[in-house]
């Protein structure tokens, strides 16, 4: 029998409609479907009574308000707190799946040694051998906590350093600490009342500072406007989904931004079309445009358009001295719509990207991003809940993951009001956890606690009776009755409030147009959490669907 090319054809067509009608296929998808969501790791959620508690997200600075549904004592569920006097319900991706985190596949369970399994004793054993032998280096990636007042003890009783990593938001503002002595940490921006937003790449409509934050002014005050109250002006090579939705986009050369900065200084210095008197930028227009891409009437037409609605200021998406000189001609340091002083108490830190002369020893407490690398000989202990690999640590130490650690939170970087939040441990870790702060207090009991830490600083802003408490419902302080009612609402979810900073005078000693060491990409809340524990598709989500809350929603 002659088999041809087309009864092949018409044998498999016929197979394929024959499969498609037949129930194999869908059964061996739906196996794989329950066998999938049934990983020996992950809980199964029981039939229980849900219980609402509001508490904070700890996986970054920005410490948004949740509002977390559990059952059973497991949590099942995370929204937005719509009473956080910040955030306001709104939250990035990684916080909306946060309560699976704790059973990822790579969470930390045992404490490891060069790669091996180790113990807790050990460990101890070794750091207090090492903080014997010399010097030692703790590193922060949270700062303001009561946890760090612990870790700052600790380096203080031995000798050591304390150094502190920031987030991009923060290390925007870092050059004013020279120039006006205010700590980056309490300075923000008032974009509530600015005018005029230029942008150097910041990406100020995806996720940068407190979610939700910018993107409700801009979608009041902007959005689907042609002559809006609030202009953003987004300066970046690509059309980016900020540049879209931007009043203008202005591409410009790749790493040129300090170069427009200080084009964008000398038109408006040398056109006087501002009342601020600053250095001239030693670059030279000519240089600027060739620099940029952009021609020299265009940089004249963008000087022109910034001050033509002021209040006007300018955000890097990380350290750049050049576009915070820019700030310092327009006249926005310490003016109403530009970058205000929120508080007094915060002090300087060493940034932990500085050099590591000398140490026996470094701890790195888990706020700190895993992609941070000490460049150190040191023995290095790293606390971390997850453990994506590619470390140079020698200790690897199981920190408490989502949940599992009584903490408190400082005011957030770029919140525009001072606030104070406290979070509980909802959770009972399944493995032996130790925070960083915790692990050193069993070194030396005369550590004072976290816990005891907040009930101090919970007393303090009793005593001070000033500000809000924003919970289920908002009071002010001088309306409690005694501290132990003002801080059981602090334990129940509310966050402490202050007033709004008023615009005070900055001192700014800037002289010369400072000289910007090359640049590069800006981290942002997608890349400082890498692979381990950010779902791509929740990018996605947060940047092309609706999870932003529209303003229709929040005017119901």
């Amino acid at each position: 029998m002659k088999f041809t090319r087309r009864d092949l054809l018409i044998w498999s067509a016929g197979a394929a409609a024959g499969l498609v009608v037949s129930p194999v296929p869908w059964k061996l998808l739906d196996d794989t479907s329950i066998w999938s969501q049934n990983w020996p790791w992950i809980p199964q959620p029981v039939h229980a009574p849900i219980e609402v508690k509001q508490t904070l997200c700890a996986l970054c600075p920005k410490s948004c308000g949740l509002k977390v549904r559990m059952a059973a004592g497991w949590p099942v569920g995370i929204a937005g707190s719509s009473t956080h006097p910040v955030s306001a319900g709104a939250l990035c991706p990684l916080a909306f799946a946060a309560h699976q985190l704790n059973w990822h596949p790579q969470r930390l369970r045992v404490v490891k040694r060069k790669g091996n399994a180790s113990s807790w004793n050990e460990a101890r054993a070794a750091f207090s051998k090492a903080a014997g032998e010399g010097p030692i280096l703790i590193i922060d990636g949270f700062p303001g906590r009561s946890a760090s007042s612990v870790l700052e003890q600790f380096a203080q009783k031995k000798r050591g350093t304390y150094r502190v990593t920031f987030v991009p938001e923060t290390r925007a503002l870092v050059p004013y600490e020279t120039w006006t002595g205010a700590a980056a940490q309490a300075l923000t921006y008032d974009l509530q009342n600015a005018q005029t937003v230029v942008s150097f790449g910041a990406p100020l409509l995806d996720g940068w500072g407190i979610p939700g934050n910018f993107t409700r002014a801009w979608s009041e005050r902007a959005a689907g406007i042609a002559d809006p109250q609030l202009r953003l002006i987004q300066i970046e090579p690509s059309l980016s989904r900020t540049a879209a939705k931007a009043w203008q986009w202005l591409p410009i050369r790749a790493e040129s931004d300090a170069a427009l900065a200080a084009g964008l200084a000398r038109v408006l210095l040398e056109e006087r079309l501002v009342a601020a008197h600053g250095p001239m930028p030693t670059l030279s227009l000519a240089d600027a445009s060739y620099q940029t891409g952009l021609p020299a009437d265009s940089i004249r037409d963008l000087a022109r358009a910034i001050v033509a609605r002021t209040p006007a200021v300018a955000i890097a998406p990380d350290y750049s001295p050049a576009i915070a000189a820019l700030n310092v001609v327009l006249g926005a340091v310490g003016s109403r719509g530009g970058i205000l002083a929120r508080s007094k108490n915060a002090q300087p830190q060493a940034p932990a990207e500085q050099v590591i002369s000398s140490a026996r020893a470094v701890l790195i407490d888990a706020t700190v991003p895993w992609d941070f690398t000490p460049q150190t000989d040191a023995e290095i202990f790293r606390f971390a809940a997850w453990n994506p690999g590619q470390t140079n640590a020698d200790w690897l130490l199981p920190a408490p993951g989502f949940l599992e650690d009584l903490t408190d939170f400082p005011t957030a970087p770029t919140s525009p009001i001072e606030t104070y939040a406290v979070a509980p441990a909802l959770l009972k870790p399944t493995v032996e956890v130790h925070s960083a702060a915790e692990f050193l207090c069993g070194l030396d009991p005369e550590l004072t606690r976290v816990e005891k830490l907040i009930h101090s600083h919970c007393a303090e802003l009793f005593r001070a009776r000033t500000g809000s408490l924003c919970g289920q419902q908002a009071a002010l302080v001088p309306s409690f009755a005694s501290v132990q009612k003002f801080e059981e609402q602090l334990w129940q979810g509310a966050v402490w409030a202050g007033d709004p900073p008023k615009p005070k005078v900055l001192r700014c000693t800037l002289k010369e147009w400072p000289n910007s060491p090359p640049q590069t990409p800006a981290d942002d809340w997608l890349s400082s959490w890498g692979l381990p524990v950010q779902p791509p598709l929740a990018s996605k989500l947060y940047q092309e669907s609706g999870l932003r809350e529209s303003v229709e929603r929040r005017m119901a």
